[in-house]
């Protein structure tokens, strides 16, 4: 993969339909290496452990269908990214949760393929106080639909935006550490995070820091 990627913190197969009018498209969903490398597959819905951590990360391909002529001084000069806005759907229990935005700098140039990505965190911070209180105990679970899209400007000063992507994340609260104790991640958990898809279970825990 390219090493035109971002990690945006904000404390998804995938439904993202390529509209030929958006600047830059979110595409595939690829699952994260534990040093924030794109893995090798898409991946169609998370799993997450919500007793081992309350993120989860994942990875949106790019693709921009802006073009620059040779010569052509006119022609866009890519997709700034100011603006990640998140939007929820919770299932089993149904319960609403706001949107919440995060204002983010990055350039994507005109012709970015899809081996370009962008990284972030799908749960933010206010969805992660309110999962806290709804989370069911395994073996039951709840559904998370989070959608995610961009907000920018071109060159011109346009103000535009990327397409919808929709991700699933079935979340449940499985096993879990003891009093006085916080999970630790393995080395292969995405990003150092635990609890998440392959490392559900995967994790050590260790004494409180100051407990």
């Amino acid at each position: 993969m390219k090493r035109l990627w971002f990690i945006a913190i904000l404390a998804a197969g995938v439904t993202a339909c390529v509209e030929g009018n958006n600047p830059v498209q979110l595409v595939n969903a690829f699952p994260l290496t534990d040093s924030c490398d794109l893995a090798d597959k898409a991946r169609l819905r998370g799993m997450l452990n919500f007793n081992a951590g309350t993120s989860y990360n994942i990875a949106f391909t790019l693709y921009s269908p802006l073009e620059v002529a040779p010569g052509d001084n006119a022609s866009p000069a890519g997709f700034t990214a100011q603006e990640i806005i998140l939007s929820y759907e919770a299932r089993n229990p149904k319960v609403t949760l706001n949107e919440e935005s995060e204002p983010i700098y990055f350039v994507v140039p005109p012709g970015a393929d899809t081996e370009s990505y962008i990284a972030l965190n799908l749960i933010g911070t206010e969805a992660r106080k309110k999962l806290d209180t709804v989370v069911p105990i395994a073996p039951d679970f709840m559904t998370l639909l989070a959608t995610v899209k961009l907000k920018g400007r071109l060159a011109s000063g346009k103000e535009v935006e990327t397409n919808e992507a929709t991700y699933p994340i079935d979340i449940t609260r499985a096993n879990s550490c003891g009093p006085g104790t916080v999970p630790v991640t393995t080395s292969d958990a995405p990003c150092a995070f635990p609890g998440q898809d392959a490392n559900f279970s995967d994790f050590t825990c260790a004494p409180a820091t100051g407990g």
